[in-house]
């Protein structure tokens, strides 16, 4: 190792040092060298480093002896280059340009309490830059006046009661525990308390939020990803290959789903993936925003159920010419 490598590594293994102790009050030097991997006397060493850096510790001497943290933050001011910057507010932009968030409208809040923090000349900057850049493309649908509750349910683990009107208005019992967008809608992904399975609803057909204290259910994070995994794969077992031609790529880029991927393999390009019998018809209708870019489809169910639509706007076709004529 090069004198410019091992100071990098010991420069990369104080910054990561500084974390570690940040929210510790006492730590004993075994504990240093156990977190990382490091020898009594480098633990030493950097023990010294830190406390030239300004880290305010001090040692307790004895068999029990240890060394103790005065209580403040040990972490720097985050200063940010002028790129850095930019990306921020155009993130904030981005957030404003959407019909809604579970945010509320906090984006103008944000926006002003960050811009007020650099002087005039970068403010008149910034306000400048924000013109260079615009989102103009992004699907809106109705303002949804729920997200926010929703977002909290999540947060806080409530089972909730509401009434979801598709078709038919029906009263469901989840746990919500995501929020998606997804082609200008919104939907909730939660546990149904009476299916016992994840279910996902479109927020826009969600009302009446009560919390329904007569459930409490309590998942960690990995379990909520294994569980929507496992009933994912339990759900969707038919697999799916349509070959595409390369100009496919721009369509599915603007329209994609997580249980369909795009895959080439040598000058030939694929849309693959699982569903479940009864998403069928809903794929088919999905190839069809791909135009003469289908090459093939498989399998002989999903290539009926495409060749039927086809069928249906040719025949739908016919009739608007005898309408015109």
């Amino acid at each position: 190792m090069t004198p410019l490598e091992e100071f990098m590594k010991k420069s990369e293994r104080i910054n990561q040092e500084l974390f570690y102790l940040n929210d510790k009050t006492e730590f004993n030097l075994k504990d240093l060298m156990h977190a990382f991997n490091i020898s009594k006397s480098t633990a030493l060493r950097d023990i010294a480093e830190l406390e030239s850096l300004g880290v305010p510790i001090y040692a307790t001497n004895g068999r029990y002896g240890s060394y103790h943290i005065i209580q403040e933050s040990l972490l720097p001011p985050v200063y940010f280059n002028e790129k850095e910057i930019f990306a921020i507010f155009f993130s904030l932009q981005l957030l404003k340009s959407t019909s809604n968030s579970p945010f509320g409208h906090t984006y103008q809040q944000i926006n002003n309490k960050l811009l007020n923090t650099f002087s005039k000349e970068k403010q008149k900057l910034i306000t400048q830059t924000m013109d260079v850049v615009q989102y103009n493309s992004l699907l809106h649908t109705e303002y949804i006046d729920h997200l926010d509750t929703l977002f909290e349910n999540i947060l806080k683990q409530q089972v909730i009661t509401f009434n979801y009107s598709r078709g038919e208005t029906r009263e469901r019992t989840i746990l919500p525990v995501k929020l998606v967008t997804r082609n200008g809608y919104w939907y909730c992904l939660g546990f149904d308390i009476h299916k016992q399975a994840y279910r996902t609803f479109r927020c826009d057909f969600i009302s009446q939020i009560k919390i329904n204290d007569n459930h409490q259910i309590n998942l960690s994070q990995e379990e909520i990803n294994e569980g929507l995994l496992q009933q994912q794969n339990d759900y969707r077992f038919l697999d799916f290959k349509v070959e595409v031609t390369k100009d496919a790529r721009t369509f599915y880029q603007q329209n994609n789903y997580p249980n369909i991927s795009f895959e080439q393999n040598d000058e030939s390009y694929f849309l693959t993936g699982f569903i479940n019998p009864n998403e069928i018809s809903f794929l088919a209708n999905y190839l069809l925003g791909f135009g003469t870019d289908i090459i093939s489809i498989s399998p002989n169910e999903l290539h009926d159920a495409y060749k039927i639509l086809i069928e249906k706007l040719q025949h739908k076709l016919i009739k608007m010419n005898e309408k015109r004529g």
